[in-house]
């Protein structure tokens, strides 16, 4: 008679910040946790690049949190290997640069007709008759000369989706997150106003990894959930079937790996989840976005630094621009001064994922065009990273579409537990994503099988 088939008490799919954090918590109570990862390193987007000593976040990656339990888990994860660094954000809009949260001296550098529209959009009663709608929200809000000049054309650059159709919660967690520091007020018009002529000294501050960029922090993480026997990592890997049994799942991966769990934690693409349990009534929308590294030597960069650029204009391939030496020298090498480009892209009606090297001299141009670069002569290398599943879209039937597909998984089994950006649909951080698997592995161990108002519980 053969010996039964291991059992784990867990299977978490996705190894990004997510998926790490609720395994290592899991591992910590004496769970076994088998982790599984579709590509060849844990991170995910939280993931760094080394490149001859020139390190790579994939785009703007810190900590930012005030929650005692997250910092609590940072130090853990670090032994205090972290080091605090300040703010510094800019946007590019109108073809000239902008501190955000804006500054007093700002005020000087906008066209005098945009000035005053803006200033009279002040005194306009703009009322919100329909709560779901993107344009209104940010009317509202703002006003229509910035929506026209900055968020419209930024937001269907940036998401390829008609902006129309785009949900109210887009500008509340992505637009709003953008000003990042609580005690700054940027969420409308009048607080803009406010911030330029009653300023406010506000230095805002972040924790960043000592060595090995943002992704060293996932790193040893790994490295400490390794320290568990009941511990199994699957790289470069996925899961094409699942058989619910009742008490536990049966599963098995691409490779032909055969797996058996009680518990199934999915953080990747719920499309993915979906065809596992049958279910395709409905099809969840994300973005890809290729990131492009650049490695320039220090003398071709302008004076318009920062750690990361917003770019405004409808019409560009780039939507952001980080700056890794301004979250931390040692990320390079003597004498250069790297950036990241990142260009998004539709998963619907992709334009530039099937070829991202077609478009590099484009992102080059750009930089020059911008003032950002000196000279393309001044680059040395760049290296080309498409990602899938960066960002969720919410457009105004996502809640339906989500919570339709979250049901029937729920019906297929009430043994799966959807988590972090992808497998919650949740456009969060990397605070809120340790947050989120602090709170889930806590629940699951203490067998709390209530629905997790995660959305209502972060704000």
């Amino acid at each position: 008679m053969g010996l039964s088939p291991f059992r784990y008490d867990y299977c978490v799919v996705g190894a990004g910040p997510s998926g790490l954090t609720i395994a290592y918590n899991l591992l910590k109570a004496k769970k076994s946790v088998v982790l599984i990862e579709r590509d060849n390193r844990v991170g995910g987007l939280a993931k760094s690049h080394n490149f001859a000593g020139n390190i790579f976040d994939t785009g703007p990656k810190r900590f930012h949190t005030d929650d005692p339990i997250v910092l609590d888990f940072i130090q853990e994860v670090t032994n205090g290997h972290i080091n605090k660094i300040s703010r510094s954000t800019k946007v590019y809009y109108l073809d000239k640069y902008f501190e955000w949260p804006l500054q007093s001296k700002d005020l000087f550098k906008m066209p005098i007709g945009t000035s005053l529209k803006c200033a009279l959009d002040l005194l306009k009663n703009r009322t919100v008759t329909d709560k779901a709608s993107f344009h209104q929200l940010i009317n509202s809000k703002y006003g229509e000369t910035l929506y026209e000049s900055f968020f419209k054309p930024y937001t269907k650059k940036f998401l390829r989706w008609d902006v129309e159709d785009i949900h109210s919660d887009w500008a509340t967690t992505g637009i709003n997150r953008t000003v990042i520091d609580k005690r700054i007020k940027a969420k409308s018009l009048f607080d803009l106003f406010k911030v330029l002529l009653l300023p406010e000294k506000i230095e805002t501050e972040f924790l960043y990894p000592t060595q090995g960029g943002f992704g060293g922090f996932y790193d040893n993480l790994l490295g400490l959930c390794r320290q568990y026997p009941d511990f199994k990592l699957i790289l470069s890997d996925s899961i094409v079937h699942l058989t619910d049994r009742g008490e536990s799942f049966d599963a098995s991966t691409g490779k032909k790996e055969d797996l058996h769990f009680t518990q199934l934690i999915w953080s990747g693409n719920l499309n993915a989840l979906s065809s596992l349990t049958n279910y395709s009534q409905t099809r969840l929308h994300y973005l890809n976005t290729i990131f492009y590294n650049i490695i320039c030597k220090q003398e071709g960069i302008s004076d318009h630094k920062a750690q990361w650029i917003y770019v405004s204009q409808g019409n560009s391939l780039i939507s952001r621009i980080t700056c890794m030496k301004e979250f931390a020298p040692y990320t390079c090498k003597e004498g250069y001064y790297n950036m990241i480009c990142e260009l998004t892209d539709s998963q619907s009606n992709p334009v530039y994922f099937r070829d991202p090297q077609a478009y590099q001299n484009g992102v080059l141009k750009e930089l020059v065009s911008m003032r950002f670069l000196k000279d393309q002569r001044m680059i040395e290398a760049v290296h080309i990273i498409p990602v899938e599943d960066t960002y969720p879209i919410y457009h105004r039937r996502y809640i339906n579409d989500f919570s339709t597909t979250a049901a029937a998984i729920k019906k297929f089994s009430k043994r799966i537990h959807l988590l972090g950006r992808c497998g919650a649909f949740w456009y969060n951080n990397s605070d809120h994503s340790i947050r989120f698997a602090i709170e889930m592995a806590n629940r699951l161990l203490n067998g709390d099988t209530k629905e997790f108002n995660y959305r209502n519980y972060f704000g």
